[in-house]
Parts: C-alpha cells; sequence; structure tokens
C-alpha cells in the first residue's frame, strides 16, 4: 500500500510566503510583483495567486497601484489570523515576558507586553488570570547597576534589520575624546546591565565593539549597505562578555571558599569546564582572548579566586561581598 503524501511541509512553505508578503508591504517598502517574486524565489502569477487568497480569504486590505505597479495596506490595523499555541507555550512566553523585561529597552517590553495581551484575549477568563497570577509569581531580579544607551536599541535594531549605516558621535575611553564615526551595525549584545553593538567601522576599517553608554549622538542614515561576512558567534567565542581581540590563550582559574563549594551549582561560559581538587579548591579551566571581562566575572562569582594564564603573572581578585 503506498504510503500517503505529506502536505504539510508545501502548506508552510506557502504560509511562510503569505508572511513575507504581509512583513514586506507592512514595512513601507515599494513592494512589486516582481520584486515579491523574486524575494520569494516564485514566479509573478504566483504572487499574484498569494496577494488574491490574502485578499479573498484572509480579508487583507492590499491594495494595487496601476501607475506605480506596487501593493500598499490601506488599514494597518489589520493583522494575520493568530497561530494557535499550546497552553505550555503560552506559559513559557508569559514567564519569559517577565525575564526579558529586567534586561530589555521599554519599547520592547511593552510590545511584548501587547503581543502576549492579544494572545490571552483569546481564552477563557479563569486561563487568562492563572497566567497572569503566574507572571506575579515568577520574579527576575535585573542587574543592580545598569548602562545608559537602552534608548538606542531600538533604532540601531531597525539599521540592522534593513542594513543601513549608522553616523554617531562616540567617545573613545583610551583618547578621551569624542569622535564622528559612520558605522554599518551587525548585531547588539546585553552584557552585565549594559548594551553593546558590533558593526564595521568606516574609518578603522574593523569591526569594533561599541558601548552605548558612550554614544552621545546617533542617526540612521538612508545609505544601505552590503553585509561582510561576519558571524557574532565566532566573533565573541573566546569572549566571557564583550572584550575581544588577539588570539585565544589557556586561562586557569582557582577557585576556593564559598566559590569552590557552589561551583556545581553554576553554569560556566561555554568551552570552560570545572575541575573539583581534593583539599576544598577546583580549577576552572577554558580559553579567552583578552583577560578584562573575566576578572570582572570571577569577582562577581563570590569567594576568593586566582587567575593563572600563561605568561602572566597570578592575579588575585578579591571575593564579592554576599
Amino acid at each position: 500500500m503506498a504510503k500517503k503524501k505529506r502536505t504539510f511541509s508545501k502548506f508552510r512553505s506557502k504560509w511562510w510566503s503569505l508572511c513575507e508578503i504581509d512583513r514586506q508591504i507592512r514595512r513601507g517598502r515599494a513592494c512589486t510583483c516582481r520584486s515579491l517574486s523574486r524575494d520569494l524565489e516564485v514566479d509573478p502569477r504566483t504572487v499574484r495567486r498569494y496577494i488574491a487568497f490574502m485578499r479573498d480569504e484572509m480579508d487583507a486590505p492590499i491594495e494595487y497601484d496601476p501607475i506605480e505597479e506596487t501593493y500598499a495596506l490601506t488599514d494597518h490595523t489589520w493583522t494575520m489570523p493568530n497561530v494557535h499555541l499550546a497552553e505550555a507555550e503560552l506559559v513559557a512566553l508569559a514567564v519569559a515576558t517577565r525575564s526579558m523585561a529586567a534586561a530589555m529597552p521599554a519599547p520592547f517590553t511593552e510590545r511584548l507586553e501587547g503581543l502576549l495581551a492579544k494572545l490571552l484575549d483569546a481564552l477563557p477568563q479563569a486561563q487568562r488570570e492563572e497566567l497572569r497570577l503566574l507572571q506575579e509569581r515568577v520574579d527576575f531580579v535585573p542587574s543592580p547597576v545598569s548602562s545608559k544607551g537602552q534608548e538606542l536599541v531600538e533604532p540601531l535594531v531597525e539599521a540592522i534589520r534593513d542594513e543601513r549605516t549608522i553616523e554617531m558621535t562616540y567617545r573613545t575611553l583610551r583618547r578621551d575624546r569624542e569622535d564622528r564615526r559612520r558605522v554599518d551595525p551587525y548585531c547588539l549584545r546585553f552584557f552585565a546591565g549594559a548594551w553593546y553593538m558590533v558593526g564595521y567601522d568606516h574609518l578603522t576599517k574593523h569591526f569594533p565593539v561599541f558601548n552605548l553608554a558612550r554614544v552621545r549622538t546617533l542617526e540612521v542614515t538612508q545609505e544601505t549597505y552590503h553585509r561582510k561576512k561576519f558571524s557574532a558567534a565566532e566573533y565573541f567565542r573566546h569572549a566571557v562578555g564583550v572584550t575581544v581581540g588577539g588570539p585565544p590563550r589557556s586561562v586557569r582559574v582557582l577557585l576556593s571558599g564559598r566559590a569552590a563549594r557552589t561551583a556545581g551549582e553554576r553554569i560556566w561560559p561555554g568551552g570552560f569546564t570545572y575541575t573539583p581538587g581534593d583539599n576544598g579548591t577546583g580549577v576552572l579551566a577554558g580559553q579567552v582572548s583578552k583577560l578584562d571581562d573575566l576578572i570582572a566575572w570571577v569577582a562577581a562569582v563570590g569567594g576568593d579566586a586566582t587567575i593563572l594564564s600563561d605568561g602572566l603573572p597570578p592575579t588575585k581578585v578579591p571575593p564579592h561581598p554576599c
């Protein structure tokens, strides 16, 4: 007996295409049948069929301009039909909303709360109250000291999405002065209560890390850039936090006291392994390109710690107060 052919993958491909059409038109770009067919990798006839389906079956207010040959939404309050979420998925989203609020800038937190509210509106009253009560019972404490620059995250996310060059005034600590910089932003990283950006700097022709707290002015230009080969995972591969540069070197961290006793309770940075000793101490070993963030990170672990690194004298880190 022949196996029945599964059609889910075909449906999923069509659904993704409909979502991509909605996303591009909603962003206000000049969407034409030709541009959509190129981006979706389908023929123009298929694009017209997709848009007709969205109009007729999903009541999408899509209007066609025969002069400009572009598509546009006439009502931006219209949204794609909701995807069904299981109860466990809604619980995860509710808890995640609280956890992200400790680190995310206000605009994103508010939108995430709005998304959760839309999903909860489709549930019975009892389930809505249960999830809201759960949110109150799961608490996340943010970093005690946060840096400035959160207000720049949203425009930078849009610049990264649209691949647009930014112009900014940036204070460099090493020179202790403010300079004008043109940068192609590639990624953002949140670490220890501060936001950082990695981008291609037109001045140095490299990919430095910029602390958003030191950005004095920022403008997203209309100039687009073509992404160079870049991997954030590879860029930060040998970094405990955000300090990068130079070849990786082996590092050993001797832990004692409370830090050694609680070592089994911790998840260490990627690539690091912990080996307990016989005398109430233990050794954490891994590779880093620079010690700056490691020193600060070890200090926050609690208990005495001595950093041992090839070619460097031992670095004593004072215990973090309980």
